[in-house]
């Protein structure tokens, strides 16, 4: 990845802080949930005017990507805080990717992540590769990140929801990154056949569920290791569908 100057002034219209989108490339070079990621940059401090410039240069790079576009072709979006936006497009591994099902590790962090407005996500990603440096020395995948008093707060790369009967339910934000994954399953609840509940999680509700899910932009959905149903293959499966893959 190129080197980015996160040292600019603040511009009236762009994020307070520098800001991210990670994004999944379908097979016909869009972004198919790019909406979701467009909102989240507004919830985030971003005008309209400095989002269609983003939207811009994503199309842009888009176009100048020549390798054959494979089922893990990341898009990464960072719009510093003078409105500038930097494209990165790769493929890479999704942290999700775990074919035994993703080893989730309760992680207590001493403190909760500063979040820009709207529970936006940060450029800064220091907070959450510390929570998950210390799953993977833990022999995880995926941290949950819980507070001193073992409240959910957040997973490590992905937004963690816990199925119980047909209730869905996944922590508010903040202190959770507002996920565009986690936005999606949101409005589709009803669709794939669970009724949402966002409301604190304690890490002792891990063990009451039925099914716990981890889902992000990239990785799509994946359930954790021994706690595994059909919910996340369902999420998946339609997400890919978005995608072509």
């Amino acid at each position: 990845m190129e080197f980015i100057d996160y040292n600019r002034p603040h511009v009236p219209g762009a994020p307070a802080v520098p800001l991210r989108e990670t994004c999944r490339v379908a097979a016909d070079k869009t972004i198919p949930l790019w909406s979701y990621h467009a909102r989240r940059l507004v919830q985030g401090g971003c005008s309209r005017e400095v989002v269609a410039r983003v939207t811009e240069a994503v199309e842009e790079a888009l176009g100048r990507y020549s390798e054959p576009v494979t089922s893990r072709v990341r898009l990464t979006a960072i719009v510093l805080t003078d409105g500038t936006p930097s494209i990165t497009v790769e493929r890479r591994l999704s942290s999700l990717d775990a074919p035994r099902g993703v080893r989730g590790v309760p992680i207590v962090m001493p403190r909760p992540p500063v979040l820009p407005s709207g529970a936006a996500k940060p450029a800064d990603r220091s907070y959450w590769d510390a929570a998950q440096r210390r799953a993977r020395e833990k022999g995880g995948d995926q941290a949950i990140i819980m507070d001193e008093v073992g409240t959910i707060l957040d997973g490590g790369t992905a937004t963690v929801m816990l199925r119980k009967g047909r209730t869905l339910t996944t922590p508010p934000v903040p202190h959770a990154v507002a996920g565009v994954a986690r936005a999606w399953v949101i409005d589709h609840a009803g669709e794939l056949g669970v009724r949402m509940e966002i409301r604190p999680l304690i890490v002792e509700d891990l063990d009451r569920s039925d099914e716990t899910v981890f889902v992000n932009a990239y990785g799509g959905a994946r359930a954790m290791q021994g706690k595994a149903d059909n919910l996340a293959t369902r999420i998946d499966a339609r997400l890919k569908k978005l995608w072509g893959f």
